[in-house]
């Protein structure tokens, strides 16, 4: 017996059988996993194409590495500056947010400017209180200019500094009191310096992520193991033994530890990590993971000037 497509009725379920569409926001999945993408050489919206079985994003933030640190002198005194260089200038400015921000936020996932010194003998530990209120006030700016979900700390390359006492958390504090509730402030756990976070300040911090390799070890005060991420994995150095870092995964995870970070990522025809990240997936959620590009070319055009965001800017509107 035939019966047409037309005719034929589709049984009826009650609501305890209907089938329940599986999401994932930001907030529900733990650890979870940043990746940090050097925007010199990678397009960041390789870091979306990798997804669990339920089509949500395999990363929760991706954070854009670097911006810098910069310093100009004006009236001859020295006052901190944002500096977006060739690569990092369009991804952000000339509606390139549009496109490399925005595309990875419809995914789910956190975008973060990563903040990084530039050999100008200046950086995060060695700011004056005004220094730190200008350069919280620029970086906030530039959050909401961009439309960023936070900015990221990592206090590598300033040269030769004079330290001052509690110079770093101070600008953590700062620019926590000027973003807007919800945006994050990340930091990697290096040369942070003696007497330059105390417990308050480190408690403002949404995630930090340790130094190279496997290390349980929270060396910033305030911070708790919700908020730290024990595993840093380097994407472009991968080696073939990934069933150590599934088995990493899976410690950290039953340990409470909040995050995973992964940082250089390639595209796949340079380093595939599909295996680890799958390894990852296993060992933290029982989760598979798929990729739907991963090779997606720097497409947009360099700018050889760069593009710097005074605190002259910042303060205009």
């Amino acid at each position: 017996m035939m019966i047409s497509c037309q005719q034929a009725e589709e049984p009826t379920m009650d609501k305890a059988q209907e089938p329940v569409v599986k999401t994932r926001a930001y907030g529900d999945k733990t650890p979870k996993v940043t990746i940090y993408v050097e925007t010199n050489d990678v397009n960041p919206l390789n870091a979306g194409d990798y997804l669990l079985s339920d089509g949500s994003a395999y990363a929760d933030i991706v954070e854009f590495f670097a911006a810098n640190l910069n310093k100009e002198t004006v009236n001859g005194v020295v006052r901190p500056t944002l500096y977006l260089n060739d690569k990092m200038t369009n991804l952000l400015e000339n509606g390139g947010a549009a496109t490399y921000v925005a595309g990875l936020q419809a995914k789910g996932i956190k975008v973060v400017l990563t903040i990084l010194p530039n050999w100008q003998n200046i950086d995060f530990t060695s700011l004056n209180d005004t220094q730190a209120d200008q350069l919280a006030t620029i970086l906030a700016y530039a959050v909401n200019k961009y439309g960023l979900d936070g900015i990221g700390f990592d206090n590598e390359y300033g040269g030769t500094v004079t330290s001052v006492s509690g110079s770093y958390g101070n600008l953590i504090t700062k620019l926590r009191a000027k973003l807007p509730a919800g945006k994050l402030i990340t930091l990697f756990q290096y040369n942070i310096g003696y007497n330059q976070i105390n417990a308050t300040a480190g408690a403002k911090l949404d995630h930090v992520y340790s130094n190279f390799g496997y290390n349980t070890y929270i060396s910033t005060s305030g911070v708790t193991k919700e908020r730290y991420a024990p595993l840093s994995i380097n994407l472009g150095s991968i080696g073939s033994n990934v069933s150590y870092y599934g088995d990493r995964a899976y410690d950290l995870t039953e340990a409470g530890y909040g995050g995973i970070m992964h940082f250089n990522l390639r595209t796949r025809t340079d380093s595939d990590p599909l295996s680890l990240f799958n390894s990852i997936a296993d060992g933290a959620w029982e989760e598979t993971v798929t990729c739907e590009n991963g090779n997606r070319p720097q497409d947009w055009t360099f700018v050889s000037s760069g593009y710097t965001i005074t605190y002259d800017e910042a303060t205009a509107e």
